[in-house]
């Protein structure tokens, strides 16, 4: 009897059952299976099966060793199959405290697994992992991610106006010392976004230049008046030099757009006196302004002002 009960908690319900188990499951593809094997953690846990699916140097074979079990922990030997090299792992577990029945239950170690650290520019909502999306948490700076056994192409998310790179590999081996390096994600303006932004910028120019007043409300043209709009008819703005548009800054520390060198030219008639003799003026003014430019999404957000 006391054979049979060493047998069944040490063999059949013990730490190298739990750990054929772990190593099944990452071999037959099975990530749910493997991640209920493993202890909870405060790292985000990617669920999309398309995450380890597509993995590359993933688990594909394995045999227990044999295993060592003293004071409440259990240190297991195995040989482990990666990326076409096989390797001793040794995989450690602790004393739950909870029985089932009479048995001792065992939990792997978190190391079975690793995380790694993914730095991005804070408000980021996901990040893609072998292409399927992991939601973020709101407002962070960087996130802890949980993976198992297999490599990793991390991205940033895609969006039309910013480019993260090709992106960052990581590689998690069982018996690895340590984690994986963390990830930076750094993005950078798209080619897309100068013809954008310009394109708002002329609509902007376009409609204050469409008005007829000396001096447009929020507008970068103002023609040069000494009287009161009383004394002014007839004005017609027409641009006669396109600004040159730049932008500057990071997406981190912000961006911005400026309008320079611009030339615009405003006719109309005055009344010199005050007593009805209208005489032509004319007045060629310089062009310029700017904005903030935000990229929340698929659209700048601009609002351009002298």
């Amino acid at each position: 009897a006391v054979l049979g009960y060493r047998f069944v908690s040490e063999d059949v319900l013990g730490p190298k059952a739990k750990v054929e188990d772990y190593l099944a499951a990452l071999a037959s593809g099975d990530h749910s299976a493997a991640h209920s094997l493993l202890p909870a953690v405060e790292a985000l846990v990617p669920q999309e099966e398309a995450v380890y699916r597509e993995a590359g140097h993933r688990i594909t074979g394995f045999s227990i060793l044999g295993q060592e079990i003293r004071d409440g922990r259990a240190v297991v030997q195995a040989a482990v199959v990666q990326n076409g090299e096989t390797k001793p792992v040794e995989f450690r577990l602790r004393d739950t405290g909870i029985r089932a029945w009479i048995f001792t239950v065992w939990q792997l170690e978190p190391t079975a697994a690793r995380t790694v650290q993914v730095d991005v520019p804070a408000g980021t909502e996901t990040i893609l992992i072998n292409g399927a999306e992991l939601a973020l948490p709101p407002g962070t700076s960087h996130a802890e991610v949980l993976l198992l056994p297999g490599s990793y192409l991390i991205q940033g998310p895609p969006q039309r106006y910013l480019s993260y790179g090709p992106g960052q590999t990581v590689t998690v081996e069982p018996g690895m010392a340590g984690g994986p390096e963390g990830v930076r994600l750094r993005p950078a303006v798209t080619g897309e976004l100068g013809p954008e932004v310009q394109l708002q910028a002329e609509a902007y120019l376009s409609d204050c230049l469409a008005g007829h007043e000396a001096a447009p409300a929020a507008c970068p043209n103002a023609a040069y008046t000494a009287f009161g709009p009383e004394r002014y008819r007839n004005l017609e703005w027409s641009l006669e030099k396109a600004p040159q548009y730049r932008i500057v800054g990071t997406p981190e520390t912000g961006l911005a757009v400026y309008a320079t060198g611009g030339k615009a030219r405003a006719v109309y008639q005055e009344d010199v006196s005050g007593a009805g003799r209208w005489e032509n003026r004319t007045d060629l003014v310089s062009i310029s302004f700017g904005s903030q430019l935000e990229l929340a999404g698929d659209t700048p957000g601009l609002d351009f002002r002298p």
